[in-house]
């Protein structure tokens, strides 16, 4: 399983600054000029998609196929958490921070030739809002994304948007129960695509399945009748008619003739149909690829900046209720050897529970605790805690692609507090007991991954920060209900400095993943929230 802390998504200013891996290409713009459009980019999913509807899409195999179909009102930009403009060319924010008024692009038509206007708009938050709505579709379950509409309901026991409505057809406004600081950061996420209403109320049974006739968006590639061969591939084509264009001088977006996603569950074949020409990018290449790739010289690495960071979660059990134990514990693992050897070469030590370049993040903070074995040694004998200490170290039983086996990552971790007397022993259980044991503080010891289904320091704290005190708690309530970034940005780095203070959260790795390409792959820049649409992608000699 994938350890989640969180439930809603992240609003962001500032851009991602991830040191580069060895080995890894940096995509640089591409002149004007110089682009070789046409041709068929080819890209694996590990399994077939589960639907057309990006609202009911739970997976990152079918996000990548409705992301080059569907666009949300806002975007983020690159490789960053930046919120930019998407269909929605401008907003701004009433002084209590619940009403929100989005100006949409004009001239914009879905696939099918409709308009895109601010009813469009509404018709799809409010087939998300009402639970009878003729139009509001089937989730195909699972995680680590929520639907679009599993949002809307889950956030205090109601929908977090009250109403949305089309002031007129270029200007949608949105109200919330309450001011919500996270709203642009979930409303960038690709689960908060717009889907056409003709295209819906045409085929209300049939238009997100492999028999649609047309499942129609604004984004740069088409979906086609028959165009989804079920665990064979979904093979898109370019839009004529794409409102995004060019630099001056270059061709009209999107490059690409097609974009076809072809479905290949075993990894090892993936890499194999890369290198005989069959693919030209494999997501989320993994150690047990990574020097096939390295060794190939038509192929190149490209990182996925990380999005989440692993942990080590401390219980408030005697005796790791006393703040000196816990600083010890912090002060005992080697974040860089451990970053360096069991995370595929793309880990650097985390000095904080928030990912680079998202609101909240401290650049000042350089790492969470130096190692020092010597020092953490001391700090147990001024606790008063005899050496050695037995406890249990959990992990979890599985873990995302791109990261280590979690057992080999609580090994580590559980190898140097043997080196300050604390004997852990190492334990896994289901997924589901091993979340629920670890959020009711019965583990004393436990790996997990502070990340959400969005880009939001929100949806790292989604426990309301039960584990960190009354002061943290009532931080993450402000940060929630405060719609200035600004703001919000002082109140995470309260609370992150707080969590260092008090170690009861231990940031140990931030895991950045790779994706391998061919040479000829040109302008595929990964993003972290883990899809990117192939608009800029081209093929080179």
């Amino acid at each position: 399983m994938q350890m989640r802390l969180a439930l809603t998504a992240l609003l962001v200013l500032s851009a991602c600054q991830v040191p580069r891996v060895p080995g890894v290409s940096t995509p640089t713009p591409t002149p004007a000029g110089t682009v070789e459009a046409g041709g068929s980019f080819r890209v694996a999913l590990t399994a077939d998609a589960t639907t057309l509807d990006p609202w009911n899409a739970n997976d990152t195999n079918t996000l990548l196929v409705t992301r080059q179909i569907f666009e949300t009102l806002v975007d983020y930009d690159g490789a960053a958490f930046k919120i930019v403009p998407k269909l929605a060319e401008t907003w701004t924010v009433s002084p209590d921070g619940r009403s929100w008024t989005f100006a949409l692009r004009r001239g914009v038509k879905f696939h099918d030739g409709t308009d895109l206007d601010a009813a469009a708009v509404v018709l799809n938050i409010d087939r998300a809002r009402q639970a009878a709505h003729p139009l509001r579709g089937q989730s195909s379950g699972g995680s680590p994304f929520r639907s679009y509409a599993a949002l809307l309901e889950g956030f205090d026991d109601a929908s977090v948007i009250v109403r949305a409505e089309a002031k007129d057809s270029g200007t949608l406004v949105i109200t919330t129960k309450m001011p919500f600081g996270p709203l642009l950061a979930d409303l960038a996420m690709p689960s908060f695509a717009i889907v056409s209403p003709k295209s819906m109320r045409d085929d209300p049974a049939g238009w997100s399945t492999p028999a649609s006739r047309g499942a129609a968006g604004t984004g740069p590639f088409v979906f086609r009748p028959g165009a989804w061969q079920p665990g064979q591939q979904i093979a898109l084509e370019r839009s004529a008619e794409y409102w995004m264009k060019d630099q001056p001088g270059g061709p009209p977006l999107p490059y690409a003739d097609r974009v076809v996603l072809r479905v290949i569950r075993d990894e090892t074949a993936r890499i194999a149909e890369l290198r005989s020409g069959g693919l030209d990018a494999v997501r989320d290449v993994t150690a047990l690829t990574l020097p096939a790739v390295k060794g190939d010289p038509n192929l190149q690495l490209l990182v996925r900046p990380a999005a989440s960071t692993t942990f080590l979660g401390v219980a408030a059990l005697a005796p790791f209720d006393k703040v000196e134990v816990r600083r010890a514990i912090a002060m005992s693992i080697d974040r860089s050897l451990l970053a360096t050897t069991l995370f595929s070469g793309a880990g650097r030590p985390a000095s904080q529970l928030l990912a680079p370049g998202m609101l909240g993040y401290d650049d000042s903070v350089l790492e969470f605790y130096r190692l020092d074995i010597g020092g953490a040694k001391r700090l147990l004998a001024d606790a008063g805690v005899a050496s050695p200490v037995t406890t249990e170290l959990w992990y979890p039983s599985a873990w995302r692609a791109h990261y280590p086996d979690p057992k080999r990552v609580a090994e580590t971790v559980a190898s140097d507090l043997a080196k300050i007397g604390i004997v852990a022993t190492v334990r896994t259980e289901d997924a589901a007991a091993y979340l629920a044991d670890a959020r009711a503080g019965r583990l004393p010891l436990w790996l997990g991954d502070a990340g959400g289904d969005s880009a939001d320091p929100d949806s790292y704290f989604s426990d309301g920060g039960a584990w960190a005190g009354d002061v943290v708690r009532e931080l993450l309530r402000r940060a929630r209900y405060e719609a200035d970034a600004s703001k919000r940005t002082e109140l995470y780095k309260q609370v992150s400095k707080i969590i260092q203070q008090e170690a009861t959260r231990i940031p140990l790795v931030q895991a950045d993943s790779l994706v391998a390409a061919t040479k000829k792959v040109r302008g595929l820049v990964p993003h972290p929230i883990g899809v990117e649409a192939y608009t800029q992608v081209w093929l080179g000699r």
